[in-house]
């Protein structure tokens, strides 16, 4: 019964201790994107998906009344530094996720919503979506 319960015990800690390091590492996240965006710079994201692009746009499409369409612009910001094994490191890419007017216009002003990140990922899909353009356009 003993060894049992120090069994339970020992998982509920591991568990919590799992916890902690996911919330420290949460926390260090928003951390970096708050200085970036204080700073006035896009950012970072290991990965952009395109759940993460429809959700934003869906979530804010009611803030942009005058919106005809959105779009996703890539950037190519070059390779990171160069990796300790000699070669390139991953490309690095500066997103951007904004509306557009009925004449194509992008709606960028201060109260409309928009975001920038910094990536060196994309999921398949949206990666596919992309293909060999920059741009993806959703009406």
């Amino acid at each position: 019964m003993h060894v049992g319960l120090r069994k339970a015990k020992k998982s509920l800690a591991d568990q919590v201790s799992v916890s902690i390091a996911t919330m420290r590492e949460l926390m260090g996240d928003l951390v970096d994107a708050l200085q970036a965006l204080s700073q006035g710079r896009a950012p970072y994201i290991d990965a952009l998906t395109m759940p993460d692009v429809v959700r934003f746009f869906v979530e804010s499409k009611e803030a942009v009344p005058a919106a005809a369409a959105a779009a996703v612009l890539r950037h190519h910001e070059g390779s990171t530094a160069q990796p300790a094994g000699g070669g390139h490191g991953p490309d690095t890419y500066l997103v951007h996720l904004f509306f557009l007017d009925d004449a194509g216009r992008p709606l960028i002003e201060a109260d409309q919503p928009w975001r920038s990140y910094l990536t060196q990922r994309f999921d398949d899909e949206l990666a596919r979506s992309f293909g060999a353009n920059d741009v993806i356009i959703f009406n």
